[in-house]
């Protein structure tokens, strides 16, 4: 998509005024380029997003989407397309988590807010404990989770974990700035003691890799 020669010198202005120096007019032109066909895409996800939402009216128990294209399931997030998945009003899933989520082994809800709950795979992201030290932890009653029949695949709802599991908002990363236009991810010990942050949450006493 071209921009208008007023298009481009308003971009260079607002560019200025923003960040203090100024761009060339051809920086200024593919910048402001990519930044209408990011604004695009949004646009065409929010229009496809809408008309799916539409069609659930006729389809209110949801649908299979059939357009050729590959998705990832919002809960186990394995790839799935056409038969293999389901859409309804908490969004696309596999056959196996939707099964699930209709025999209400787990809330839908979990399929679109990922601060909900935590995957097995995230427990060594976020407190860096391996997959059998977790299923030794279930063992023990000390977590619990909730697992997806047909694949195995377990959901550790932090609801049912209170007072064990920290909600996600208190182990989130955060980026920071390393160079002039370089960025990194810095994982939440990195930048908050850890002991601070979990020592109210029964996780704590089994997270050794912090205490050496």
């Amino acid at each position: 998509m071209s921009l208008s020669d007023k298009s481009i010198k308003e971009f260079q202005e607002i560019f200025k005024k923003e960040y203090g120096k100024e761009i060339s007019y051809d920086e200024a032109a593919e910048s402001g380029e990519r930044l209408v066909g990011f604004f695009k895409l949004l646009y065409d996800c929010e229009v496809r997003d809408i008309k799916r939402k539409e069609k659930l009216k006729e389809f209110p128990k949801g649908y299979s989407l059939m357009d050729g294209n590959s998705y990832n399931c919002g809960i186990c997030h394995s790839h799935i397309k056409d038969e293999q998945l389901w859409y309804d009003k908490w969004g696309i899933k596999c056959l196996a988590c939707q099964n699930a989520v209709n025999r209400k082994m787990v809330p839908g809800k979990i399929c679109y807010n990922d601060k909900l709950w935590y995957a097995m795979w995230e427990f060594e992201s976020y407190f860096k404990l391996k997959s059998p030290t977790v299923r030794k932890l279930e063992r023990q009653g000390i977590l619990k989770s909730r697992t997806i029949p047909d694949t195995g695949f377990k959901v550790f709802i932090i609801k049912d974990n209170i007072g064990t599991l920290p909600p996600k908002n208190l182990v989130k990363s955060r980026t920071v700035r390393v160079g002039k236009n370089t960025y990194s991810s810095q994982d939440w010990y990195e930048f908050q003691d850890p002991k601070t942050t979990l020592k109210n949450y029964k996780i704590w006493d089994y997270l050794t890799a912090f205490k050496k």
